[in-house]
C-alpha cells in the first residue's frame, strides 16, 4: 500500500493509473477515518491501539491526494505527542472514556449525535435509506453495527468501500456509476451534519484532542470529497 500511494515523480503514470492511485489514497483516508470514529465498544475500535501507523497511513493518503485545507498535519502531530506522552493503552482509554461520554451516555440520550438519525434536523428516513445504499451495492455490515447502519464510522467505511471498487476497476462505465453514487452518498448523508458535528466537539472541553482532529480531518476532507467527485 505505501508504494501504492507514491504518485509523485512518475513520468510515465498514466491519467488512468494516476486516477486509479487517487482512488486508491481516497479509500485509505475513509478507511483510517472510520476506524478512528468507531464506537469504543465494537473490536475495530483498538485502533487507538494502533492509532500511530493508521494516522501515518492517513498522512501518506492525504499526502498523495495533496487536499488542500486537510488537517491530517494536526492529527499527526497530536498522535506523536501522545505516544510520547502515553502509552497505547493509556491513548485507547482516554479516548474511549471522551467518546463514550460525547456520544454514549446521558439520561436523555448522548450529548451529541454520531449517528446520522440522531442529528438535529436528520431525514427520519436517513436509517433505511443508507440501508438500501447497502443492498444494493452489496456492503455487508458486521453483527455490531447491524442496528446502526447511520453511525459515522460505518457510513466513512462504505465510502472506503465504494472507493476501493473504484480504484480496482477498468470499467469506466462502472467506476462513472461508483463516483455517482459517493457524491451522491455524500451529499445526502456525511455533509449536511459532519461538519457540525465536528465544530460542537470542537466547542466541548471534555472532548479528547485526538477526536476534536479527527473529527477536523473528517469534516475538511469529506468537504473537499464532494467538490472533487463533482468534476
Amino acid at each position: 500500500m505505501n508504494a501504492a500511494l507514491d504518485t509523485h515523480d512518475k513520468p510515465d503514470a498514466s491519467p488512468e493509473s494516476d486516477a486509479k492511485l487517487i482512488a486508491l489514497a481516497r479509500a485509505e483516508m475513509y478507511a483510517g477515518l472510520s476506524r478512528l470514529l468507531a464506537s469504543p465498544e465494537q473490536a475495530v475500535a483498538t485502533a487507538w491501539l494502533d492509532h500511530v501507523t493508521i494516522i501515518e497511513r492517513l498522512l501518506m493518503a492525504d499526502e498523495a491526494l495533496s487536499a488542500e485545507g486537510s488537517r491530517i498535519a494536526e492529527l499527526f502531530a497530536l498522535s506523536q505527542a501522545a505516544d510520547l506522552e502515553h502509552t497505547a493503552e493509556d491513548v485507547a482509554a482516554l479516548v474511549g472514556a471522551s467518546y463514550g461520554a460525547l456520544f454514549e451516555v446521558g439520561d436523555r440520550g448522548p450529548p451529541l449525535a454520531i449517528r446520522e438519525e440522531l442529528a438535529p434536523n436528520a431525514n427520519a428516513a436517513a436509517k433505511e435509506e443508507v440501508a438500501r445504499f447497502y443492498e444494493h451495492f452489496g456492503y455487508r455490515l458486521g453483527d455490531d453495527y447491524a442496528w446502526r447502519p447511520d453511525h459515522l464510522s460505518v457510513l466513512l467505511e462504505f465510502m472506503h468501500f465504494l472507493s476501493w471498487h473504484e480504484s480496482q476497476s477498468n470499467d469506466a462505465a462502472l467506476i462513472a456509476g461508483l463516483r455517482a453514487a459517493q457524491r451522491d452518498f455524500c451529499q445526502r448523508h456525511l455533509v449536511w451534519w459532519v461538519g457540525d458535528l465536528a465544530d460542537k466537539v470542537a466547542a466541548r472541553s471534555d472532548a479528547h484532542p485526538l477526536l476534536q482532529a479527527s473529527l477536523r480531518a473528517t469534516k475538511d476532507f469529506i468537504a473537499v470529497e464532494l467538490q472533487s467527485l463533482g468534476d
